[in-house]
């Protein structure tokens, strides 16, 4: 699967099989155009459909994950939202913007100890925690709504989607509430990143993040 990742052109050639957790290893199968069919046929070999599925599921605001052990089997586990009106959120604040989190994808939230943030090949900053590397999503600077500044004493919001982690900076944790979740995609256009929007009880609005994306 890893030679024809890279045949494909979707893993750089300098990346080597222990340079990949087991996740994103079965993760491959779901990239457009992967295909480990030797030939061609009618039904395989053309490196279309999983791509369609997990686009398909994470329009629901659901995601998929995959494991597998040699010589037993595969397990394709497919989680939905109970209902795709209501969402449990947690709301959040960036600047003077309130966003939702999905609950479901929160693990937990953590003041940053500087000493624990190291600086990867090409600037990506980690999280060490309890012997895991997690990525820092800097959400300002990705919505563009400032700077950041030191990371030391801000708010990290660990979050969980397909089987992979990463830690969002806020500036505020507010309260949870359940919310009505109106689509970007039919109402304007699809955004990255924002899987939809509510309407607050103040009247406002509040964009909803899409964790998987």
């Amino acid at each position: 699967m890893w030679k024809k990742a890279i045949e494909k052109g979707l893993l750089h050639a300098d990346i080597s099989l222990d340079d990949l957790t087991d996740h994103q290893v079965y993760n491959l199968i779901f990239a457009p155009g992967f295909s480990t069919a030797e030939t061609v046929s009618d039904v395989s070999g053309r490196g279309v459909g999983m791509d369609v599925v997990k686009r398909n599921i994470e329009d629901l605001g659901g995601h998929i994950e995959v494991d597998s052990e040699p010589d037993v089997g595969s397990v394709f586990r497919i989680s939905l939202p109970l209902t795709l009106a209501i969402l449990d959120g947690q709301l959040v604040k960036l600047a003077d913007q309130v966003f939702v989190v999905p609950l479901i994808s929160i693990i937990e939230s953590i003041q940053i100890e500087s000493d624990r943030v190291k600086v990867a090949t090409g600037g990506v900053e980690l999280y060490r925690l309890r012997d895991e590397n997690i990525p820092i999503l800097r959400l300002k600077e990705e919505f563009r709504l400032g700077e950041s500044g030191v990371l030391d004493k801000q708010l990290l919001c660990l979050v969980e989607a397909g089987g992979n982690r990463i830690g969002l900076l806020l500036d505020e944790m507010l309260g949870q509430q359940q919310v009505v979740i109106k689509s970007l995609e039919s109402n304007y256009t699809r955004v990255n990143g924002i899987s939809g929007a509510t309407i607050l009880g103040d009247g406002s609005v509040s964009l909803i993040l899409d964790i998987q994306g």
